[in-house]
């Protein structure tokens, strides 16, 4: 019985953990002062809600753990791409 009560503590300790390991979620203001949404579950889309470029995708990121993120951000001006990371 004790072994059974471990086992359920455990899943539900790690399936909660995961859930508060990416906050990255929401509304987030950029540079120029523009809101970019970020949204998702494994890759995190980032889309442009306000501005001149409002609508457009402007890039992704994957979760790395340890609320570290990697991925593409593009330059809606001039439509270069960047790698970078997030923390």
């Amino acid at each position: 019985m004790f072994r059974k009560v471990s086992l359920a503590l455990a899943a539900t300790l790690i399936m909660a953990g995961a859930a508060w390991a990416d906050p990255i979620e929401g509304d987030w203001k950029t540079q120029a002062g523009d809101t970019a949404a970020i949204a998702g579950g494994g890759t995190f889309s980032i889309t442009l809600k306000s501005g001149k470029y409002a609508g457009k995708t402007i890039g992704s990121l994957k979760a790395a753990g340890d609320n570290k993120y990697a991925g593409n951000i593009t330059d809606p001006a001039n439509d270069k791409t960047y790698s970078g990371k997030a923390t």
